[in-house]
C-alpha cells in the first residue's frame, strides 16, 4: 500500500448533536495529510488532497519517524502551525506556498509545523481500515508517541453540543463527529463522519467578480466582497463556494449588467494575480455569506455564499 497514493475519507456537514454512539475531535484549520511513514528505511512521505506529495516543506515532520513504534504505517491527520495552542491558518498558508530550500528550513524553525495524528490505517502490512474507529484509536494510542511535532488528537464520546461550544469559544474551526463503530472509508464521504464547523454571516455588498476558469467559464469565479465604514466600501475579501451551477448562471447574467470600468471599492487590496482577472460592478447587490472570522486586516477566513438579500440596501451592510 506505501505504493499507492490514498485518498482520505471525507466527513458530511451537520448541526451539533449528542449521542453516545459518536466520538467528537477539533476540526483542525490546516491541510490534510496521509502519512506514509517507514521507519525501517526511514522514509516519510505525506500526500495531500490533490494528491501531491508535500512533505519536502515540513522537514521538521520527519520527527513522525522517531515516534512510531511501528516499522511501517500509513497515517492520516492533519498538518498545522500552532499559536497560542490554536492553529493559525495565515502561517500555514505562507508554509505552503514556499519553494526555496533555504527558506523552507528557516521557517522549519521560525514558524515550526505539527502533525496532528487522528487514524491511522495500515501497520505493518495489515490493513486496519475495517476495523471499528474505536479500535483504530486504541492501536493508534498503542504506536504513535507525541513529540515536539506530533500530536494526538484527543476527543470526547457522546456530549458534542458541549465540545462543540467550548471549541467555538476557543476560536477553533469546528468539530467532526465519528461513529465509534465506523470503518475507514478510503476516497468516501460518508455519513460515519460528521463535520460541524463555527461560522457566522454578514450581509456583504458585491463589487466585483473574477472570470471563471475550467467548469466555471461560464460563470465566475469569485464574488468581490465589501462592508461599509462610513460612506466608505472597504474590501472585504472574495467568496467562491455555495452556489449551484443555476445559481452561478442567474447571478453571472445580473453581474454583466451591472459591469463598469472603475473599482467601486474606496479601500482596496489584492494581488496582481487576482487583479488580472477582476471585473468590478455597481454595488448594487447584496449577499450573505456564511464564514469562520474576520483577520487581523478586516478579511472574511473561510466565506461561503448563502444568498442574495434582496431585502437590504447596500448601504446597511456594515460590521458592527
Amino acid at each position: 500500500m506505501f505504493d499507492l497514493k490514498l485518498k482520505p475519507m471525507l466527513a458530511f456537514s451537520s448541526e451539533p448533536f449528542d449521542d453516545e454512539n459518536y466520538i467528537f475531535e477539533i476540526k483542525f484549520d490546516g491541510t490534510r495529510g496521509i502519512a506514509y511513514v517507514d521507519v525501517e528505511n526511514r522514509r516519510l512521505r505525506l500526500l495531500n488532497r490533490r494528491m501531491l506529495y508535500f512533505e519536502y516543506r515540513y522537514p521538521e515532520l520527519r520527527e513522525l519517524l522517531d515516534c512510531v513504534r511501528a516499522k511501517r504505517v500509513i497515517l492520516d491527520g492533519e498538518v498545522v502551525v500552532l499559536e497560542g495552542g490554536r492553529p493559525n491558518f495565515y502561517k500555514l498558508a505562507e508554509r505552503e506556498h514556499v519553494e526555496d530550500r533555504n527558506r523552507i528550513e528557516l521557517l522549519s524553525l521560525t514558524m515550526p509545523a505539527c502533525y496532528v495524528v487522528f487514524d491511522i490505517l495500515y501497520k505493518d502490512g495489515q490493513d486496519l481500515t475495517k476495523l471499528p474507529l474505536l479500535e483504530r484509536k486504541r492501536v493508534l494510542e498503542d504506536i504513535v508517541k507525541e513529540g515536539k511535532h506530533v500530536l494526538l488528537s484527543r476527543w470526547v464520546r457522546g456530549k458534542g453540543k458541549e465540545f462543540f461550544r467550548r471549541c467555538k469559544e476557543l476560536g477553533l474551526e469546528g468539530v467532526v463527529a465519528k461513529r465509534v463503530d465506523s470503518p475507514y472509508l478510503i476516497g468516501k464521504r460518508s455519513e460515519y463522519w460528521l463535520k460541524i464547523k463555527s461560522l457566522d454571516t454578514l450581509d456583504c455588498v458585491i463589487g466585483g467578480y473574477t472570470i471563471g476558469e475550467g467548469k466555471r467559464a461560464p460563470y465566475f469565479g469569485a464574488l468581490l466582497l465589501g462592508v461599509y465604514e462610513g460612506k466608505k466600501l472597504r474590501y472585504v475579501g472574495r467568496v467562491g463556494t455555495g452556489w449551484s451551477e443555476q445559481d452561478l448562471a442567474e447571478l453571472k447574467r445580473e453581474l454583466v449588467k451591472l459591469e463598469i470600468g472603475k473599482n467601486p471599492f474606496d479601500i482596496f487590496e489584492e494581488s496582481p494575480q487576482i487583479m488580472s482577472k477582476v471585473r468590478f460592478v455597481e454595488p448594487k447587490l447584496v449577499c450573505e455569506v456564511k464564514f469562520l472570522e474576520l483577520t487581523s486586516d478586516g478579511k472574511l477566513r473561510a466565506p461561503s455564499f448563502v444568498r442574495l438579500r434582496r431585502d437590504k440596501l447596500p448601504e446597511e451592510c456594515v460590521l458592527a
